[in-house]
């Protein structure tokens, strides 16, 4: 319990030191391409045989769909930190799990390229690269 109690409390005084959410994150998303992991692979919906979306809210919700079936759900927050990818801090999205739920995402920094194009990259070694297009 106090374990739980710990977890509530640390995301909380998190979650309220928060950067703002960029207007320009908010919206749904159809992902393009995937790219990375050990092998350097690169997957897209065609090779994968699916269509993923994901959706970024106002009020800070992340929810992420395979071929329409809800695979992630969850709050989420912005702060700026140090990336694995740059010697600049850039804004690093974390994803909050549900209580009770073991299984949380890992951390993407984002940018933008041009005005519809989403990327984020896990922040970890060995990780992916997901290019998404805003959905119209």
């Amino acid at each position: 319990m106090r374990y739980f109690v710990s977890i509530v409390l640390i995301c909380s005084a998190i979650l309220l030191s928060s950067q703002s959410v960029p207007k320009k994150l908010i919206g749904k998303w159809t992902w393009i391409e995937t790219s990375g992991g050990f092998a350097g692979e690169i997957t897209n919906p065609k090779t994968e045989k699916c269509e993923v979306q994901i959706e970024f809210t106002k009020n800070k919700m992340y929810s992420e769909w395979k071929d329409k079936q809800t695979v992630h759900c969850q709050k989420y927050f912005i702060k700026t930190g140090k990336s694995m990818f740059s010697e600049q801090e850039r804004p690093i999205i974390t994803y909050v799990p549900k209580p009770g739920n073991k299984i949380t995402l890992i951390s993407d920094s984002f940018e933008f390229k041009g005005k519809d194009t989403l990327i984020l990259k896990n922040e970890c070694h060995d990780c992916y690269t997901r290019i998404f297009v805003r959905k119209k």
